[in-house]
Parts: structure tokens; C-alpha cells; sequence
């Protein structure tokens, strides 16, 4: 069972939303479609059995105010869940939130854990970490038992006057590398907020082969403090984090494997998130010297991860 954790819905719903409200309206991926069932066709095609669909970075509601950017994240959700109930053994939720109203991104997981949708989906804000911002968020995800499915896409909330003066206005800056640290310091500073102490058995999924992540790990040779003792953060990390293999290569992904440890890394394909087709993400398998070996492990942590 191949089960992709990384796959994006840019809805023209919440588009209009963010447009009406003065943000800068996503450009949907040529890939994207309102039918669903285009979706199911190009899974079948390349033997993708279920997939997991969350927003459209471009549908980062964050510069909003806080209502205008829990009406985004609910139109969202809204027509994610709508276009999912056709195929329910197929197809699942991943809740779109919003630190711009934590409280309303809360009750988003509570109104969608019974209706399909089985991961959140939180960007990489590390400013937020260990503040009632993030915490609600993961409060509820924990206490449904989702994990949490964590993107880039934060940048654009950090206000730096620099990158005007770059090429189209240092998006190419934002989108790339901006992103990338930004998710990388998210993670590890959930583990020096403790985030785990309060939350034991949550989990999250970072996307595109972990970013810089994977190549972190032997730098985080800082110690955690609790009760009980004393870990590295980098062992906090592998217990509590896994990456998808998406926007990655053959070469990339036997690295994960090695580096993050089997338990840690599931499939992802990036489908309409600018990847491409989806056989392009299958490929990265099928070029293992064994691809076999690799799929049971994948689908023995997704499995785990939304206990099927």
C-alpha cells in the first residue's frame, strides 16, 4: 500500500478568500483540478493507494487578520472535505490552521477529525514555537491523535525590507531557502520548548525530504532537560519526527533512510505543489536498489502514523 503524504489542493474558493481580503491570490498548479476524480485516476495510474490532501502553500492565510484568516483556512478545509467524501477510501483531509486565531484553528480540528481528515497541517513559524499561537493547535492535534503535517511557507510572514531590493521581491529567496530554515528551526525548537514533555505521542511529517533537517541531525548534539534526564536533541528529533521523500532523488532518499532511520520516513509526492506529474515521485522508489524494501518500510510508518 503506497499511502502519499504530501499532495495540495489550491481550492478557488479559499483563493477568492484570500484575494477579497487583500492577499496575494495562489496560481494553481497545472496539475490541479477541482475533480477529484482526475486525482484517483493519476493515482491509479502510477499505484498510489491513498493520499492525503492539504492546502496549497500559496493558500498561507497568515498575513491576514485573524478573521479573515480563519475564513480562508475554513474555505479551505471546506472544499478539501467536500471533494474528498466521494472517495473515502482513497482520499483523506489534512486540516489547514492558522496561528492568526489559534483558538478557531482548534476548533477546525475538532469540527474535521470525524469527517475524513486524519493530519494538520501547520507551516514552519519558529516564532510561534512554545507560545498560544502553536500550542493550541497542537493541543487538539494531540488529543485527536493526529499527526501533524509541517510545510514551508512561513516566510512570507517575516517582515525583512531587504528582500525587496532583490529580484521579484526576493520570493525566490522566501520560497527556497527562507523556508527551508525556517521549518528546520520550528523543529528543533519544539524540542527546547518542551513541546514533546507535553505532548508524549505526537507526531509530524516534514515535508520535501526534511529540508536541511536530515543534515542537522549531527550538529543537534545539545541535551534536553527533563524529570527523567537527559537526551540529544537529535534523538528527540528521530522519536518524534519523520520526512516525506517528496522533491527528492533516489540518491536523496537512501540518504533519509540512513540518516533519519527506517521508522522515519514515509512516501510524498509534492502532486500539485509544482513537482510535476505524479511518476516523477514513484520513480524515486522504483530507482532503489530495493524498491521493495523501501515500500514496506514507508507503508509500515504511514500505518503507524494513522493507525491503520
Amino acid at each position: 500500500m503506497v499511502i502519499d503524504w504530501h499532495a495540495h489542493h489550491t481550492s478557488p474558493e479559499a483563493s477568492a478568500v484570500l484575494a477579497r481580503h487583500g492577499g496575494m491570490e495562489p496560481k494553481a498548479d497545472p496539475f490541479d483540478s477541482t475533480d477529484f476524480g482526475k486525482r484517483i485516476r493519476e493515482m491509479d495510474a502510477v499505484g498510489i493507494d491513498l493520499q492525503l490532501v492539504s492546502q496549497g502553500a500559496g493558500l498561507n492565510p497568515e498575513g491576514l487578520p485573524p478573521t479573515a484568516a480563519m475564513e480562508a483556512v475554513r474555505a479551505s478545509n471546506d472544499a478539501v472535505a467536500e471533494r474528498i467524501a466521494a472517495h473515502p477510501d482513497r482520499l483523506r483531509g489534512t486540516v489547514a490552521t492558522t496561528y492568526a486565531d489559534p483558538e478557531g484553528s482548534a476548533a477546525e480540528i475538532d469540527r474535521l477529525a470525524d469527517k475524513g481528515f486524519s493530519a494538520v497541517m501547520m507551516y514552519g513559524r519558529p516564532d510561534v514555537v512554545g507560545q498560544l499561537a502553536s500550542e493550541r493547535i497542537l493541543a487538539r492535534a494531540a488529543a485527536h491523535g493526529m499527526p501533524v503535517f509541517l510545510h514551508g511557507g512561513g516566510a512570507a510572514s517575516r517582515q525583512d525590507p531587504t528582500l525587496a531590493q532583490l529580484e521579484d521581491g526576493g520570493q525566490g529567496v522566501a520560497v527556497s531557502v527562507l523556508a527551508d530554515s525556517m521549518v528546520s528551526e520550528f523543529v528543533v525548537r519544539t524540542v527546547a520548548a518542551g513541546v514533546f514533555d507535553r505532548y508524549p505521542d505526537l507526531r509530524f511529517v516534514v515535508r520535501s525530504s526534511g529540508g536541511s533537517l536530515p543534515l542537522l541531525l549531527n550538529k543537534l548534539w545539545w541535551k534536553h532537560k527533563t524529570g527523567g534526564g537527559e537526551q540529544r536533541y537529535s534523538d528527540v528529533v528521530r522519536e518524534h519526527f519523520l520526512v516525506d521523500c517528496a522533491n527528492g532523488d533516489a540518491r536523496t532518499l537512501a540518504f533519509l533512510v540512513d540518516a533519519m532511520g527506517e521508522d522515519n520516513v514515509v512516501f510524498g509526492s509534492d502532486y500539485c505543489g509544482g513537482l510535476g506529474p505524479l511518476d516523477k515521485a514513484v520513480k524515486v522508489v522504483e530507482d532503489q536498489p530495493q524498491p521493495e524494501r523501501v515500500r514496506t518500510l514507508m507503508e509500515r510508518n504511514s500505518r503507524r502514523l494513522l493507525r491503520l
